[in-house]
């Protein structure tokens, strides 16, 4: 049995050994391929879902009318200092249970600009582009997020997160370190993976979940 083992191969069977060899390697990358894929895209899920954000629709794309989106927006974050939560469970809870503050607050800075406009202030689950902020990047997908409507809401748009508060340098991270490589990492395949999944696959609709 030993000597069998010790004879020489032919040409036919070295070509027929390394193509074996080459074919197990080829699959074994293509199944630890996939295995990453998919991690990623798990973490891009848990992101998508650990995330609260904003959305504020100015009533037009006048100046007057994007500086008040803005003033708006500062009245808003100020509120969400408030908030005590230590997840996006928590923290989405709490949003939903103080429309009406966001609305008085927004309303305030929108009388302190000297301006008369209805201000509706809503819970949706919408599609967000990818969207880069002073602490960190994240992917395209859906969020839940507190949109608020000035007058018609027919302006230019302003996107921020609430949860955790990426718009601010001083906030916290995410619970998984999956999570912040993405967000904050210079991980730009993975970023790039979970981006294109999500903007191949994601629905456009906005669903109304509170207000």
């Amino acid at each position: 049995m030993l000597r069998w083992f010790l004879k020489p191969l032919s040409v036919r069977q070295m070509r027929l050994l390394c193509a074996s060899v080459l074919v197990g390697f080829a699959l074994c990358g293509a199944l630890q391929g996939l295995c990453w894929g998919r991690t990623q895209l798990d973490a891009g899920a848990a992101l998508c879902a650990d995330t609260l954000r904003l959305h504020i629709r100015a009533a037009s794309d006048a100046v007057a009318d994007q500086s008040a989106k803005l003033r708006v927006r500062d009245a808003v974050l100020a509120v969400m200092q408030q908030c005590p939560a230590h997840s996006a469970p928590e923290a989405r809870a709490w949003a939903a249970g103080r429309l009406l503050q966001f609305q008085l607050a927004a309303q305030r800075a929108l009388a302190a600009q000297g301006i008369r406009a209805p201000v509706r202030v809503y819970l949706v689950n919408m599609y967000f582009p990818a969207r880069r902020y002073p602490t960190g990047q994240l992917p395209a997908g859906r969020y839940d997020a507190v949109r608020i409507d000035i007058g018609s809401g027919g302006g230019r748009n302003w996107w921020c997160v609430l949860y955790p508060g990426l718009c601010s340098f001083a906030q916290g991270g995410y619970a998984l370190p999956a999570e912040n490589d993405l967000v904050c990492g210079q991980y730009i395949l993975r970023f790039r993976l979970v981006d294109w999944a999500h903007r191949l696959t994601a629905r456009r609709q906005t669903v109304l979940l509170v207000g």
